[in-house]
């Protein structure tokens, strides 16, 4: 007779042997596991699945007992796990071919691309998500059009009347990100800022908008919201995150066609604009899957130049090499060059010290 139970991955052992199970499917160990479950045949794990967090992850079932329907309980549990412990809202990355009998245990899904799915459980789910966006921006745009009406003065063609949106992580907020969301107003009455609200960055993210909304006051056409868990999140894109490139066009896809079908479509988007990428190859993955995506759905995207000092591209990388460095290169000449005067003021206040200590910690270890 077999027995067979459901427990928690506890010890050292446990996640050992989860992670031949992964292995040997050709699966990787997930990333910021926050809880683990097993599932035990006679003593032998025959299934494992995690939570990162809200992410369903990690999903894996020996060929023996495959099409048995233990991944389905494995997710049943994980998701049961997750609502006990206060978390209303799960997702969920698998591939097409699985997506079905994830939909039959109560799931929705998002969006797919052709070798990726992202599916959601509970609430608020993306069209509460979207609708919130909606109330925010046009309380927004309101506010803006009765205390300054002559902004929108200028966008009186069609393709000055159309919306336009940026995606930006500003780890910190640069000169460069400035650039990028002032020639995107150049040619849209709005532009709207999603900035990434993964908590993954040295900066927090709580710090990276309000850093982002100090240095576009200036731009009342540039809206600046939260991007939420379906723009560049470790549900909708992990390799933004993990740097892992092989993995970098499937997950860019599918964060692309998430943006195309459900976001640009809510919310009247038609044009997206992205910074030109030669240095990172996780980033120039997205902007190439991205530029032929959106197009496919009514959405133009339209890459810009990088703003450069000294014949290179300001980057983000650059800002928090420095602030890794010695006290002298902080210098108000050299990072004014980098930084907008709103982002200059934080990095030379005390608030940035713990930041410092991180950079200069993850240093030593890379």
């Amino acid at each position: 007779m077999h027995r067979q139970g459901f427990r928690e991955l506890v010890t050292q052992r446990d996640y050992a042997e989860a992670c031949e199970l992964l292995q040997a499917a050709g699966l990787e160990a997930p990333e910021g596991v926050t809880f683990g479950l097993g599932c035990y045949e006679d003593g032998l794990l025959e299934g494992v699945g995690f939570l990162a967090g809200n992410i369903l992850c990690g999903i894996c079932i020996h060929p023996s007992r495959r099409g048995a329907g233990l991944a389905s309980s494995i997710v049943g549990r994980l998701i049961r796990h997750a609502l006990a412990q206060g978390i209303h809202n799960v997702l969920l990355f698998t591939s097409p071919a699985e997506m079905p009998k994830f939909q039959e245990l109560g799931l929705n899904l998002i969006a797919r691309s052709p070798h990726a799915a992202l599916l959601e459980f509970g609430q608020p789910d993306c069209a509460a998500w979207l609708e919130d966006m909606r109330s925010v921006i046009g309380r927004q745009r309101r506010a803006m059009s009765s205390a300054a009406p002559e902004a929108l003065q200028d966008a009186q063609t069609d393709e000055a009347r159309r919306i336009g949106a940026v995606v930006l992580n500003a780890n910190p907020f640069t000169r460069g990100h400035l650039h990028l969301v002032r020639t995107a107003l150049q040619s849209c009455a709005y532009v709207y800022v999603f900035v990434v609200e993964e908590d993954a960055s040295v900066f927090p993210f709580d710090v990276r908008l309000e850093l982002v909304r100090r240095g576009l006051e200036r731009d009342p056409r540039a809206i600046v919201l939260p991007a939420g868990p379906y723009m560049v999140s470790r549900a909708s894109f992990p390799a933004y995150f993990t740097g892992k490139a092989a993995h970098s066009r499937v997950h860019a896809e599918l964060d692309s066609t998430i943006f195309a079908v459900r976001i640009a479509k809510a919310l009247d988007i038609g044009v997206r604009f992205v910074g030109r990428e030669a240095a990172c190859e996780v980033t120039a993955a997205y902007n190439a899957a991205l530029k032929e995506i959106l197009p496919q759905h009514g959405v133009a995207c339209v890459e810009i130049a990088r703003l450069s000092r000294d014949a290179e591209a300001i980057s983000a990388s650059m800002v928090r090499e420095l602030l890794a460095g010695p006290d002298a290169y902080l210098a108000r000449d050299v990072l004014r060059e980098l930084v907008p005067e709103t982002t200059l003021d934080f990095l030379q206040s005390d608030a940035i010290q713990d930041i410092r200590k991180a950079l200069r910690e993850h240093q030593r270890h890379t």
